[in-house]
């Protein structure tokens, strides 16, 4: 009962592609693609009418048998037909000769088959070599189909490629087949059961050689490619099983038992790799790259991707520089990676992509900057550690840079002939050298980061400008109410003189004054933050006096305590560096809880006198740290206008020294303001530059 339907489901199958065919005639007919001879049409309908009689009688039929070699005679005619359209092909050649070989044999067996069918002799004894003559007649075709492409123009190939592919799937089943059955002396019984599926797949291909413009290229997207290499090694994967099948029960039980323990191993062990380890995904890409394709990068993939990773998108969360670096770090696969920018003669460290993934030290990357600047070069570390890259250049890069293994090449970022940044990435899972297409390529990505960057820069400082503008308008009122207060001041005076002896002016005086009073607190208040300081002169100051006064001052309005040294002398300006301590302390109890004590550790370093001020806050990011601490108008604090870190480490270098911070997030922040205790040049800061 269970043949019975198989046969059923089979002849359905079988019919179903006999209609396809016959459809598919009918359409290349009528629009005469891709091929206007009539062999091609003729060829299709002679495989209609091979399906048709094999599911009406059976594939192993005097009809079905006789069908098939009719069918194969119109391929091979098709196949000659586009041999001998070429003019230079026209005298028959060596091939051609192969070509007749050809047509002779199965015209023989066609033969054969009619006469025993006309005359009543059986088929079986007419037919005999059936399946030795369709093996010869297979590999044949594939020769010629090899020779037919080879011998096609460079211009007509993309209208042959799938046409051909086609046939190539056709002759290769039926060499297969008839391979088979030719060395085990019987018919192929499950590939004679699924040939309506490859003849399926042929019509499939034909049908999209069709519909596609003759000089048009088929070409898989790398991502189709390599999920296809993947297909194919689970189709030979379940090929070696089926073989195992086939050869373990004959052999004895312990050998099926090992073998069967060797592929359950063999399963487990490579779907581990391939899923745990990213070097062997890269290994893999890296292969299929080297052996399917002329260039390493699918650039309109790669071009899309670094635009849109550039362009925020899923990255929103980066700062520019941020996603400048994982750009570049995903074209070479690369984990993790830094930026350095240049900015007005100095170079600094910007970003780390992923936070924390690298250590690196911040200064002492100027030299580095200019020389990538000059040269323009992509540098490959490896080449310096080796001692194969120039004097100038290893002189050029940070020593610890070069003693680190994991640090790989550094790409400079170029916009309009100037080195806007450089990034320096780490080694990829699988370590390679840079070849051409890679230099290309980041040469050409770095140029479009630094415009990227360039253009940030400009937006950043036009919006600074704008607040600058804001805060210049906010001044002129302001200028314009002290303007009137001093009026009215000066009117009070003058008419004191005259006036001053009644009673009704001295009540008037009085209002007058108080009104002025309150509104002078008023501008007071809103201008604290915002002071105007000049230094003219720097004398030697005990800052762990001042640091003592602060605190005692301020030690009813927050718990604060001054630890380290009693006495410390530094060179420096003493009303600025009370204004400067003020200021951090204020910003101290401000980010800290109620209860958390504020300290102000007086010490010495580096023929320096140090006042570091500690907090228990929630504390700042690196990012906010690296980049926008120090900068105006940019404040962690609700409505803040972000110009006290900025105003008052302009107030430390205007007296010889520096203002640094380091700061983790939920655990507070540290400010170290370090004066130098020996006498310098003398540094003057005009009131614009203080504001």
């Amino acid at each position: 009962m269970m043949s019975d339907i198989m046969a059923s489901l089979w002849a359905a199958v079988t019919l179903s592609a006999a209609l396809g065919f016959a459809g598919l005639a009918l359409v290349s007919l009528v629009r005469a693609r891709p091929f206007s001879h009539p062999s091609f049409f003729l060829s299709l309908i002679l495989t209609a009418a091979w399906l048709g009689a094999a599911a009406w009688s059976g594939p192993g039929s005097a009809l079905a048998l006789c069908s098939e070699a009719a069918r194969n005679l119109g391929w091979l005619w098709f196949m000659a037909s586009l041999y001998s359209s070429d003019p230079q092909t026209r005298r028959i050649s060596a091939v051609g000769w192969v070509y007749i070989g050809l047509f002779a044999s199965q015209a023989l067996v066609l033969a054969a088959i009619i006469r025993a069918m006309l005359f009543g002799v059986s088929v079986g004894a007419a037919v005999g070599g059936f399946a030795t003559v369709q093996m010869l007649v297979a590999a044949g075709a594939l020769v010629l189909l090899h020779n037919l492409f080879e011998a096609t123009r460079t211009d007509k190939r993309h209208a042959l490629t799938m046409p051909l592919a086609a046939l190539g799937l056709l002759w290769a089943y039926d060499l297969n087949l008839y391979a088979i059955s030719y060395l085990s002396g019987e018919p192929a019984g499950l590939m004679v059961m699924l040939r309506p599926v490859a003849l399926f797949m042929m019509m499939a291909m034909l049908v999209v050689a069709s519909l596609r413009p003759g000089a048009q290229g088929v070409h898989l997207s790398r991502p189709a490619a390599f999920r296809s290499l993947a297909l194919a090694g689970i189709g030979g994967w379940l090929g070696i099983l089926s073989l195992l099948a086939l050869l373990v029960p004959g052999v004895g039980l312990a050998f099926g038992k090992l073998a069967q323990g060797a592929v359950l191993l063999g399963t487990v062990v490579g779907a581990a790799l391939m899923l745990l380890s990213p070097r062997m995904r890269a290994h893999l890409r890296v292969w299929t790259a080297k052996h399917f394709y002329e260039h390493r990068y699918d650039y309109r993939a790669e071009w899309l991707r670094f635009t849109a990773t550039l362009n925020r998108g899923e990255t929103v969360a980066l700062s520019i520089d941020a996603r400048v670096v994982k750009a570049l770090a995903d074209i070479v696969e690369s984990p993790a990676g830094l930026l350095v920018t240049s900015t007005g003669g100095t170079a600094n460290l910007a970003a780390i992509w992923p936070s924390g993934a690298v250590q690196a030290v911040s200064d002492g990357w100027a030299a580095m900057v200019d020389y990538m600047g000059d040269a323009s070069r992509i540098i490959q570390l490896d080449e310096v550690r080796s001692g194969n890259a120039p004097s100038e250049e290893v002189a050029a890069i940070p020593s610890w840079l070069i003693a680190d293994p994991r640090f790989w090449i550094a790409v400079p970022l170029v916009h309009l002939d100037h080195i806007e940044a450089l990034v320096v990435l780490a080694r990829p899972p699988l370590d390679r050298a840079l070849d051409w297409e890679d230099f290309d390529l980041l040469r050409v990505a770095g140029r479009q980061a630094a415009s990227h960057i360039a253009e940030a820069r400009g937006a950043e400082a036009l919006a600074e400008s704008t607040r600058f503008e804001e805060f210049h308008s906010r001044f002129a009122f302001m200028m314009h109410d002290v303007k009137n207060l001093a009026s009215q001041m000066a009117l009070l005076s003058r008419n004191a003189a005259r006036h001053g002896e009644k009673p009704e002016f001295r009540e008037d005086m009085v209002v007058t004054l108080k009104l002025c009073a309150d509104r002078l607190s008023q501008l007071m208040q809103r201008l604290s933050q915002q002071e105007k300081v000049s230094i003219s002169r720097l004398t030697r100051v005990d800052v762990a006096m001042i640091a003592r006064r602060i605190a005692e001052a301020r030690r009813s309005q927050h718990p604060l305590e001054v630890v380290g040294l009693t006495s410390a002398t530094a060179w420096g300006d003493r009303e600025t560096i009370d204004q400067l301590l003020t200021h951090l302390v204020q910003n101290a109890i401000e980010a800290s809880t109620p209860d958390s004590v504020v300290r102000i550790r007086v010490g010495h370093k580096d023929g320096c006198a140090t006042l570091r001020i500690e907090d228990q806050g929630k504390g700042m990011s690196p990012e906010f740290l690296r980049s926008m601490l120090f900068r105006p108008f940019h404040s962690t604090k609700e409505g803040g206008f972000g110009i006290g870190a900025y105003q008052a480490r302009q107030l430390a270098e205007a007296m010889g020294g520096t203002l640094s911070v380091e700061s983790r997030i939920g655990e507070g922040t540290s400010f170290t303001l370090s004066l130098p205790e020996q006498k310098q040049a003398q540094h003057i800061l005009s009131d614009s530059e203080a504001a």
